[in-house]
C-alpha cells in the first residue's frame, strides 16, 4: 500500500508542477500585447498625459533593426536644432509607447529632444526573426539601432540618455555595455546616461519573485524555474539567466540611476537596491539610487512627480557634459 501512496504523491507532485511550469512560462513569455489605441485612451484616463501632449508635432519613425531585420517603430519630437540633448524612453512588457508619455513633459520643457520607442512586438513594431519578449536579451540590440539612429538623426556633439521602465529599464540596463563598453573613454561612448524605473536583476531571479509572491513553496517553485528554463531554451534558444540586468550594470562605467518604488512586489524593491549596492561595491561607474515611498510597480512617477524629476534632473546635471 506504501509504495502506491508515494507514487500518487509523486505524481501529483510532478502534475502541480507541470501545470505551473507551462502556466507561468505562457504568462511570462506568450502574454496579451495591448494595443496602441487601448494604450493611448489607457493613458488619458489615469492623467498619465492629455490631450495637448498628443498634439504636439510628433513625428512616426521606422528604424531598421538589423538584429532583427525588422523595423522598430518610435514617435519621436524634435524640440530644437541645439537641444540639450535626446531622452529615449522604452516602456515596460505588454504596453505601447504611449505610457513613456507620462516621464517626458519635464523633458520637452528643457529643450531635450525625446523618442519614444515600440518595442519589437508592441504597438507598431512588428517581432521580426526573433522571439518575443526576451527581458532584453534581444531588446538590447534593437535599442542599439535606436541610438544610431538618434545620433545620426541629431548628431554626437549632444547627450544621449536611456530610459526604461520595468522591462524598459531591464532592457535600456542590459545595453549599458554595447553603449558604453568597460576602460572606454566617456567621448566614445553611445549614451551619455542611463535611468532605470523598476528594473528586475534577472529574467531568473523575477520569476521566482513572482511565484514566492504567489505563495508556492520552494520544492514545487525550484522544479517549475527548471522545467521553465528547459521549455525556454528548447523553444527559443537561450536561458533564464541570460536576459541579466545584474549582469550587465558591472559591464559598463555609464553612469546609472535607479529608481524603485519601496512598496513594488511585482518587481521587488529589493532588485534595485543590490544592483546599485554590488555597482557601487566594485566602482564599476557612477551608480544613484532613489526608493520612492508608497510607490508600487511602475507608479513612482505618479506618486511623487516632484520627487522623480528632481532626482534625474539633478543626476544629469551632475553627470551630463556641459
Amino acid at each position: 500500500m506504501l509504495p502506491w501512496i508515494i507514487l500518487s504523491l509523486f505524481g501529483a507532485w510532478l502534475l502541480v508542477v507541470i501545470g505551473i511550469g507551462i502556466r507561468s512560462y505562457v504568462l511570462m513569455f506568450n502574454p496579451q500585447f495591448q494595443d496602441l489605441e487601448y494604450c493611448r485612451t489607457w493613458g488619458l484616463e489615469h492623467d498619465e498625459f492629455d490631450q495637448a501632449m498628443l498634439d504636439l508635432p510628433w513625428e512616426l519613425v521606422r528604424i531598421h533593426s538589423s538584429y532583427r531585420d525588422a523595423p522598430v517603430a518610435a514617435m519621436v519630437l524634435e524640440t530644437s536644432k541645439e537641444s540639450a540633448g535626446t531622452a529615449i524612453f522604452v516602456h515596460g512588457i505588454t504596453w505601447t509607447r504611449y505610457g513613456m508619455l507620462k516621464y517626458m513633459g519635464p523633458f520637452i520643457d528643457r529643450g531635450w529632444n525625446v523618442v519614444a520607442v515600440d518595442l519589437p512586438g508592441h504597438g507598431d513594431s512588428p517581432r521580426g526573426n526573433r522571439s518575443v519578449p526576451a527581458y532584453g536579451y534581444h531588446e538590447k540590440h534593437d535599442i542599439d539601432a535606436v541610438v544610431d539612429w538618434v545620433r545620426n538623426r541629431f548628431g554626437t556633439n549632444r547627450p544621449v540618455i536611456l530610459m526604461g521602465e520595468s522591462m524598459g529599464a531591464g532592457t535600456v540596463l542590459q545595453y549599458a555595455p554595447l553603449g558604453a563598453a568597460p576602460g572606454t573613454d566617456p567621448s566614445t561612448w553611445k549614451v551619455q546616461a542611463i535611468i532605470a524605473d523598476c528594473p528586475y536583476s534577472s529574467a531568473a531571479d523575477e520569476l521566482d519573485a513572482r511565484l514566492a509572491d504567489m505563495g508556492i513553496p520552494r520544492f514545487i517553485a525550484k522544479p517549475v524555474h527548471k522545467l521553465m528554463d528547459i521549455l525556454l531554451y528548447l523553444y527559443r534558444g537561450y536561458h533564464l539567466a541570460d536576459p541579466s540586468p545584474k549582469t550587465a550594470v558591472l559591464q559598463s562605467p555609464v553612469p546609472i540611476l535607479f529608481i524603485h518604488g519601496d512598496v513594488d512586489t511585482y518587481v521587488p524593491t529589493w532588485m534595485s537596491q543590490k544592483m546599485a549596492d554590488h555597482r557601487r561595491s566594485i566602482q564599476a561607474g557612477s551608480t544613484d539610487l532613489l526608493l520612492v515611498p508608497e510607490a508600487s510597480h511602475a507608479k513612482s512617477v505618479m506618486v511623487n512627480r516632484d520627487l522623480w524629476f528632481s532626482r534625474v534632473f539633478d543626476f544629469l546635471d551632475q553627470h551630463l557634459p556641459q
